[in-house]
């Protein structure tokens, strides 16, 4: 067993050396042997986006991970239906590959474009917490379906060629053009006593979503899926049924944003101690489900991309034997889940700090420092998941 103090000392001496801040501000633990140890184990800490492993937690409790979503696109020759399944995972990509679908049935523009509330399009970067609503919905989905934003639409199209072929996904062709004249909300479909086609699409399965969601760090993905989740019962009523203390976490919402409101500012904390009970419980119920980590987190050493694409570049010998989430908010990084020794050794290092470049590196030394007093790394025969929201499959599975 490890020296607890030896590496509290060299968490101590790295973070001076590394000028990250005061080490009153700082926290690490690890749980080995049943023990949590480390520094400032039980502090609430800001815990940025390691919340999605509280939220992937949180879908693990209360959702089957191998659920798909049904969309279902109704046409005419000129009006167009979409009835949303609540796919939480329908941004920029998924539309343009629908887009994509349209133009390869003929279909180039509709008078009419209607979607109901199930449909829950949003392409844009949330920076804090936001409610997305139809009103949202409509403008953005406006945006892509207006002749005008042509060249946007190539922009992204470009974005999109690239993330699949990294994600070995072949989207060969031309750029997806569909114009319509109006975009509206509605909850009842206009054309269900018309003659028309009925095309579905059914998503990735859940676990695939949630792999995208942690490894490219999705907020809109990650609250959709926490909203879900907690209608059929609330994180925190979970976790205190698992025996965590109401008093070791605040969690506002399911992607880690703050949530500003002039200037009040709310953020998700944790302690040290709770993230690894999180992550411990997050273990279990992945292999209830008849699943590994690695297919719902991402695992160090390049092949997943995200924020670990750039992560322990010097740091070789850790390669394939990380699976965990990362976190930066303003004044805050962190890195959580679990090192491969033997069996898996839940970890957390949760930052308070003004210097942000310095503390990504200091994180990744600290990991291997880790290592070297726990003992040897063990990678895991990753087999790279792609993340794309599409496989080889067409896009519409079926027809009515």
């Amino acid at each position: 067993m490890a020296n607890p103090e030896a590496l509290r000392a060299d968490f101590a001496r790295m973070v001076g050396a590394q000028k990250i801040g005061a080490l009153s501000d700082q926290a690490f633990c690890y749980l080995e042997g049943g023990q949590v140890r480390g520094h400032q184990v039980e502090k609430l800490q800001r815990i940025a986006s390691v919340t999605k492993l509280f939220t992937t937690f949180h879908a693990t409790e209360t959702l089957d991970l191998h659920r798909r979503y049904e969309t279902r696109i109704v046409v005419t020759n000129d009006e167009l239906h979409i009835s949303g399944g609540g796919d939480p995972y329908f941004e920029e990509e998924k539309l343009l590959l629908l887009m994509r679908a349209l133009n390869d049935l003929g279909y180039r523009r509709f008078k009419r474009v209607t979607f109901d509330r199930n449909f829950l399009f949003y392409d844009l970067t949330l920076n804090e917490y936001a409610e997305i609503g139809p009103e949202q919905i409509r403008t953005r989905l406006a945006f892509f379906l207006s002749s005008r934003n042509s060249a946007a639409v190539d922009s992204a199209w470009r974005r999109v060629k690239r993330f699949s072929g990294e994600e070995g996904v072949d989207l060969s062709g031309s750029v997806p053009k569909l114009t319509a004249d109006t975009v509206s909300v509605s909850d009842r479909n206009p054309l269900a006593y018309q003659s028309s086609t009925t095309y579905i699409h059914r998503s990735r399965p859940l676990h695939a979503l949630l792999k995208t969601m942690n490894v490219q760090s999705k907020n809109l993905v990650a609250e959709l899926i926490y909203r879900e989740a907690t209608r059929s019962k609330s994180l925190g009523q979970i976790l205190r049924e698992k025996g965590i203390p109401a008093s070791s976490f605040q969690v506002y919402n399911g992607s880690g944003l703050p949530i500003l409101s002039g200037n009040n500012r709310q953020d998700n904390l944790a302690s040290c101690r709770t993230v690894l009970a999180v992550i411990s419980l997050l273990e279990e119920g992945t292999r209830r489900q008849r699943l590994n980590l690695s297919q719902l987190v991402a695992v160090n050493g390049g092949a997943d991309l995200g924020s670990f694409r750039t992560r322990f570049r010097g740091q070789p010998e850790t390669h394939g034997a990380v699976i965990s989430k990362t976190g930066t908010l303003k004044n805050s990084s962190t890195l959580a889940g679990v090192l491969l020794i033997g069996d898996k050794i839940p970890f957390a290092i949760l930052n308070h700090t003004t210097n942000m470049p310095a503390v990504r590196n200091f994180q990744d030394q600290f990991v291997a420092r880790m290592f070297h007093h726990l003992g040897l790394p063990s990678p895991e025969a990753y087999q790279k998941i792609s993340i794309f929201p599409l496989d080889e499959s067409p896009f519409f599975l079926q027809q009515r």
